[in-house]
């Protein structure tokens, strides 16, 4: 057998091995003898695999376009014209004051469903481009980040009760700073630990937070909190609630974005990511590592908590569930998608995990209801769209396995680490 295939084989052989019991057999009940019998469902298998013959089908498309590239080279002969090169040139320098306005132009054409979709993305953007400051720049593993995502919906939904007048433009910069406090609080116990055991630590302290406000009276418990409409998103200036709160999120972010890049490229930036590659090297070189990781955990824990007010004044309502374990996992895991240490990849991978479910939900309603989709896509096809959004996470899971297979180092990684994984 050729060394080349047989990774191949041997994965596709473990596949069915840990799928065998699941999809080829069938308990039954056997009412008569209180009694459960195994059948041979070979339907059950085909039908399963039937569902996912558009994630094959585009798998395929792939492998064909990567085929050809390295066959042809088609990706260098593009890169390597004067007008592209000009192009990307253009967009490096002026990309920001390109996209700002078209974004902010969205909040105009979209509707409502879209712009609380669009709304959802830029959130979950902001939460992942805070964690990558911990996770990606300075290499401390963080498992609780949604603890301060909760922190800070909570801290404006609690506000209501105390002041009348507690708008969400007032509770975002309170909440930035009061968050970065938590962070820097959490941050001093943990200065001498390190992976496994810090990621241990923050989980906890998320899962204690989650704990705790869910049992307490003033927090509404499993319940939660329900906002006075006078301080979330609402109309101003001919502008519905959904589109104040599009176009906040959006100018939010392009400053999160302007903040963190200016910090990775100055000394700062150079500290962290000193910290990430050698800690004992850092500090034997003058870096201060205490005040760097303390800033790192702060400014992380700020922008999550300014992201939870954004969530509190779009939704009205914030309850536990903001701040679960799999929230965590869900952030970390679009930090590592997009890249780590990449601010934009965190970015790709927030929108790609949160939008590609979203789309697969609305895919087989969108077929249905286009004539020319409807005649194009294949019945077969038009079937398996049905159930497609039903397998949702564990598509999750294989694309991050392929990740880390064929690309750990994300999507759009940082060319640090890029060169560090070639090296290696």
């Amino acid at each position: 057998m050729s060394s080349r295939w047989r990774p191949y084989l041997l994965g596709i052989l473990g596949l069915a091995i840990l799928t065998f019991p699941f999809l080829w057999l069938q308990l039954r009940p056997d009412f008569t003898e209180n009694t459960m019998t195994v059948t041979w469902a070979p339907w059950h298998a085909l039908q399963f695999f039937g569902n996912l013959s558009p994630i094959f089908l585009l798998a395929l498309l792939i492998w064909a376009g990567n085929w050809s590239n390295r066959r042809f080279g088609w990706s260098r002969a593009l890169a390597q014209t004067p007008a592209f090169e000009k192009t990307a040139h253009l967009w490096q320098g002026y990309w920001a004051w390109a996209a700002m306005p078209l974004v902010l132009s969205g909040a105009f054409f979209m509707s409502a469903s879209g712009l609380n979709m669009f709304t959802n993305v830029g959130i979950y953007m902001l939460l992942a481009l805070g964690l990558n400051i911990t996770v990606g720049m300075t290499g401390l593993l963080v498992l609780g980040y949604a603890g301060f995502y909760g922190f800070g919906a909570y801290f404006f939904a609690l506000a209501q009760g105390y002041f009348s007048f507690f708008p969400w433009w007032l509770a975002g910069p309170l909440a930035f700073f009061l968050g970065g406090g938590v962070g820097y609080l959490l941050g001093l116990p943990c200065l001498r630990l390190r992976g496994d055991y810090l990621a241990i630590v923050t989980l906890g302290f998320a899962e204690a937070f989650r704990v705790l406000i869910g049992n307490l009276d003033i927090t509404g418990g499993q319940k939660g909190i329900i906002l006075h409409t006078s301080a979330t998103f609402h109309g101003f200036a001919g502008m519905r609630g959904g589109q104040i709160a599009f176009i906040v999120t959006a100018l939010v972010l392009f400053l999160a974005v302007f903040l963190i890049q200016r910090l990775y490229h100055s000394p700062v930036g150079r500290a962290w990511i000193a910290i990430r590659e050698n800690e004992v090297a850092a500090a034997s070189v003058g870096v201060p590592v205490v005040q760097m990781k303390l800033l790192a955990f702060s400014l992380s824990a700020a922008i999550a908590a300014a992201a939870g007010v954004i969530y509190g004044a779009m939704d009205g309502f914030i309850s536990p569930e903001v701040c679960t374990f799999q929230q965590s996992i869900m952030v970390l895991a679009m930090v590592i998608l997009g890249g780590l240490g990449n601010s934009y990849g965190a970015m790709l991978g927030a929108a790609l995990l949160y939008l590609v479910p979203e789309y697969l939900q609305l895919l087989p309603s969108t077929i249905q209801n286009s004539t020319a989709l409807s005649a194009i896509v294949p019945p077969f096809l038009s079937g398996a769209f049905q159930h497609l959004s039903d397998y949702r996470w564990l598509l999750f899971g294989m694309v991050m396995v392929i990740m880390m297979l064929y690309r750990p180092q994300g999507l759009l990684g940082s060319r640090r680490i890029k060169t560090e994984m070639r090296a290696s």
